[in-house]
């Protein structure tokens, strides 16, 4: 085998092999960034399900406050027609200023539900609510966030169930429970003898020449009552009018002079 021998000359140096050298970056290495993300992450860990928290309470916060809202609209709608909203829609715009949809549905799109007690589901305020289910004068607001509850409170019995419901429990789930019994006066129209007739919200009730049967009934503020000596009733005939702002019991009194024959029960007959 032949071998090569590669001698330098003499006074020069050996030659200097190549280095190439990497210059640094003025950003972040690989392995600095690597850590800057591992530690977003990490904090990222913390910060979302805390601001998640912080987004679903204030949807709640949120959600109750419109249901307030709402209730307010129900009693401002009874106030002015003297019945109560046959469902939620019928409250937009004047009622509740938002549209019909906002107000069937919450800020995540399932329905909400509202409940007049099936006790007094029929309530007219002419005819007026019996004192004994005064307590009743009731309905109920129920939002769930999550899901569609699809309920239907047909009974006495379930609404008081949803209306004793805890729900603190469920933190989704918004229940407003609204009385209006403070809406609600009592009126007593009685007689002492034959005769007399009165009218409700304009509609008339006749003693049909015997004796007025005794009426003891609640009715809504700003119920009109119209009490006239005549039978039957005449309409722009009555005696005595009044707006009802608070209790009123009057009584038929034929004994008494034409004109006041109408009276303040308890009280005599008094001058026209």
């Amino acid at each position: 085998m032949r071998r090569v021998i590669v001698l330098a000359q003499a006074g020069t140096d050996p030659p200097t092999p190549h280095v190439s050298r990497l210059t640094s970056s003025p950003g972040f290495t690989l392995v600095e960034l690597i850590g800057v993300m591992a530690i977003l992450a990490i904090l990222a860990s913390f910060i979302t399900p805390n601001l998640i928290n912080q987004l679903r309470s204030a949807r709640r916060d949120a959600e109750d406050q419109q249901l307030a809202n709402i209730a307010q609209g129900i009693e401002l709608y009874l106030r002015q027609t003297k019945s109560f909203p046959a469902n939620l829609a019928v409250l937009s715009p004047n009622y509740v200023p938002i549209s019909s949809g906002q107000l069937t549905n919450n800020a995540n799109g399932f329905p909400r539900y509202y409940f007049v007690q099936p006790n007094i589901s029929g309530f007219t305020n002419a005819a007026g609510l019996d004192p004994a289910a005064l307590a009743d004068a009731r309905f109920l607001l129920i939002s769930d966030l999550t899901q569609d509850r699809n309920l239907n409170i047909n009974t006495d019995a379930l609404f008081n169930l949803v209306w004793n419901f805890d729900e603190t429990g469920l933190p989704d789930v918004k229940i407003h429970r609204g009385h209006v019994g403070h809406l609600l006066h009592l009126l007593s129209l009685s007689a002492d003898g034959a005769g007399g007739s009165y009218a409700i919200d304009g509609t008339a009730t006749d003693s049909s020449g015997g004796t007025l049967a005794l009426h003891t009934r609640h009715h809504l503020t700003g119920t009109t009552v119209e009490l006239d000596e005549a039978d039957p009733f005449a309409i722009g005939g009555a005696e005595t009018q009044f707006t009802m702002t608070g209790e009123a019991g009057y009584q038929f009194d034929p004994d008494c002079a034409s004109g006041s024959q109408w009276r303040v029960i308890s009280s005599g007959c008094y001058a026209p």
